[in-house]
């Protein structure tokens, strides 16, 4: 357990703001887009700041608040930890301990079936530095699933790919 704990403490931390319901010290939570998220003047200081589809973990509140305009309710800034999240790499980048540039790996269609976003993840940008904390399952001959975090801030970019691959979800 301690080695989860002390992993958690190096997660890249931002300001973001969250409901009231979640800004509370030790609360785990996964940003959600509305449709009026993108556009609106809050945006970078808000989810903008944070990576899709990917869990965080409040470490403070602030004493400062602002009304959502997608969700008409009061948001409370907070500082947020990203938690390490799940993507398949290729075995000779696959160590534990490794600080590497992501690289797409090259997912047969089986494994894209069975990992999705974990062979194309939405909430990473290709070329982006992350530490790769450990191999979860060998998913293929060359091809590990791992936990890893992010060094850098996202690119609010990786928004749109989210709502575009949640989109594709949807539909049989």
């Amino acid at each position: 357990m301690y080695e989860q704990e002390r992993r958690w403490e190096m997660g890249r931390k931002t300001i973001s703001m969250v409901t009231e319901s979640f800004a509370s010290k030790g609360s785990i939570f996964q940003p959600m887009l509305s449709s009026k998220c993108i556009g609106c003047e809050n945006f970078s200081v808000c989810i903008g700041a944070l990576r899709p589809l990917v869990s965080y973990r409040v470490v403070s509140t602030r004493n400062h608040y602002n009304v959502c305009p997608a969700l008409a309710e009061r948001m409370q800034v907070v500082e947020v930890e990203e938690l390490p999240f799940k993507v398949i790499l290729e075995a000779q980048v696959a160590i534990p301990g490794a600080s590497i540039r992501y690289t797409r790996p090259s997912c047969s269609e089986d494994i894209k079936k069975q990992y999705p976003l974990e062979c194309n993840p939405v909430y990473l940008d290709e070329g982006e530095k992350i530490n790769v904390i450990r191999r979860v399952a060998k998913v293929a001959e060359n091809l590990y699933l791992c936990e890893v975090e992010a060094t850098d801030p996202p690119s609010p970019r990786l928004w749109i790919l989210a709502k575009h691959f949640l989109a594709q979800r949807k539909t049989p």
